[in-house]
């Protein structure tokens, strides 16, 4: 079934249901079956009311940026054939810089993966 008219409380074709259930009726709605041919009207209803209070949120301190250990960038010479030392360093976070034809990644990852002899002092 598709739903392809819905209507809030006095607009048109909600007057005798308004007049039928009053302020607890929310929407009317329209839903179409094309297998069987036929339009229902569906309405939606408020049953129960009571009081409700949301949730506060847990009071938080100074909100202040994540401390992020940084490690220092240094340049390696990756020699274009070897692809595979290539995507190593793409994964640690490595990035190639053309102008200069070196990869540089972060110092701690490098040492990590043995390539301290690679770098360009």
């Amino acid at each position: 079934m598709r739903i392809r008219t819905v209507r809030k409380p006095g607009e048109p074709g909600t007057q005798k249901l308004v007049a039928r259930y009053g302020d607890r009726l929310v929407s009317v709605r329209y839903r179409y079956d094309p297998e069987k041919g036929k339009r229902y009207k569906t309405v939606e209803l408020i049953i129960a009311e009571e009081d409700w209070f949301p949730a506060q949120p847990a009071p938080t301190k100074s909100p202040q940026p994540p401390k992020i250990a940084t490690t220092p960038i240094v340049p390696l010479r990756i020699h274009y054939s070897e692809r595979d030392l290539q995507r190593q360093v793409k994964a640690i976070g490595g990035r190639w810089d053309a102008s200069k034809k070196l990869w540089f990644a972060p110092e701690e990852y490098v040492k990590r993966l043995g390539l301290m002899k690679r770098i360009v002092r």
